[in-house]
């Protein structure tokens, strides 16, 4: 690489440790678990949870630094560079799904492109299980040693993808924005339309990380109804690793359903990918999981509030979507919102929630509060959220479309 390299964007902790010790997180397949090698040093990113949780309070680690910026390929230099025979290490900002599903499929394009380049990645954390279903890519999931980063050619930090600043307010989409900056053409895949047959293996996965985007618990709850009274074989899926689980479970009512199986979580990632792969329809919030179906092409219906759905599923049409069609004072859907923002008084919500500019909400909040994330997706849903109710009967039209199946309308004004 003759481009000039300069520092990452993402500070890197330098640890050292006394004695062996392996460590993996317990959303993550144990297969991906990470063990010392003897080396001086290693390294993960200083806001990982390792150095936040683990690192700080273990007597056997000596801190060396919490400001190492490892040298990395400028952005500049991603499309010139020649990676045909390199081993490359990249650098992954955070690991929420979505992004990461979009990296995963980036990576199949790029190695088709450098067919004979070895493909690593970096603090992958949660979401390593998704570049596990890549061939040929090894995973750090949360640290590497001084030993191990000295087999790379050249680092690569994805934070300095363009939009990446930003992405709180307007999402992006990673598999497009990666592929263009790299100069290379996107995967081609194959298309994947529903099979209708009779008892067809329905999953519905309303659940997102935000209340901004997680579905009303009504509308699942007659979804789930009217599919599992179709005679589908319909799952549930909640998410136990979420604080408001259980009473969003509650809300809904579903265990005494017909044809309908509720299940609170999948204890890995790893999981939860088998599970999307095996159904032969799926109806999702916008999510992680709607992201995953990319990965197989997984036939379904997304439903999207507060980010656009066009630019989310980008290229990818095997899921139809439905954009809330919300529109308010302050705010109309999608307004690119990922998450809840607090004002300088304290007040938790959106533009539309709190009937104010997008201006006046400030940041995102310091510190998570149970109880506000409780009433914001079950009793008080955000505006963009709670108008999915009127639009209940054009999206079970779409169910029928799709399933061939009438639905009765519902008494929802």
């Amino acid at each position: 690489m003759s481009a000039k390299l300069h520092p990452a964007r993402k500070k890197f902790t330098r640890f050292a440790s006394k004695v062996p010790f392996q460590f993996g997180l317990p959303n993550v397949s144990p297969t991906l678990t990470q063990a010392s090698d003897g080396s001086p040093i290693y390294f993960t990113r200083t806001t990982s949870l390792l150095r936040r949780q683990v690192l700080a309070n273990a007597p056997s680690v000596t801190i060396k630094s919490d400001a190492y910026h490892p040298r990395v390929l400028p952005r500049s230099a991603w499309a010139e560079a020649d990676f045909q025979t390199s081993r490359v290490l990249f650098l992954i900002p955070d690991d929420a799904l979505g992004d990461c599903v979009g990296m995963a499929l980036f990576f199949r394009a790029f190695a088709e492109k450098y067919p004979k380049a070895k493909i690593a990645v970096l603090n992958s954390a949660s979401a390593s299980d998704i570049f596990a279903t890549l061939p040929d890519i090894e995973i750090f999931q949360l640290f590497i040693s001084s030993k191990q980063l000295a087999r790379f050619d050249v680092l690569i930090d994805l934070s300095e993808m363009e939009g990446w600043d930003t992405i709180a307010k307007m999402p992006v989409n990673p598999e497009e924005a990666l592929s263009s900056a790299f100069g290379v053409t996107p995967i081609s895949l194959p298309s994947r339309q529903p099979v209708v047959k009779p008892q067809m293996n329905i999953g519905i996965l309303p659940m997102a990380s935000s209340p901004l985007r997680t579905l009303p618990p009504a509308l699942v709850r007659d979804m789930a109804q009217k599919l599992g009274n179709a005679g589908h074989s319909v799952t549930l899926i909640l998410n136990a690793y979420q604080g408001v689980m259980r009473t969003y479970k509650d809300s809904i009512a579903a265990e005494n359903l017909p044809n309908v199986a509720v299940v609170d979580g999948f204890r890995t990632i790893g999981d939860l990918i088998g599970f999307m792969e095996k159904q032969d329809y799926v109806v999702l919030a916008d999510s992680g999981p709607a992201h995953i179906t990319k990965l197989f092409q997984t036939p379904g219906l997304g439903i999207y509030t507060s980010a656009s759905a066009t630019v989310l599923q980008g290229r990818h049409r095997n899921l139809r979507n439905w954009q809330s069609t919300y529109m308010g004072d302050f705010c109309q859907a999608p307004c690119g919102l990922a998450k809840l923002r607090a004002t300088d008084d304290g007040q938790i919500g959106c533009m539309g929630s709190l009937k104010v500019p997008f201006e006046k909400l400030g940041t995102l909040p310091s510190t998570s509060n149970k109880a506000v994330a409780e009433k914001l997706v079950v009793e008080s849903t955000v505006p963009c959220v709670a108008h999915l109710r009127k639009d209940q009967d054009a999206i079970f039209q779409i169910l029928g479309e799709d399933l061939k199946t009438q639905y009765a309308p519902s008494a929802i004004k």
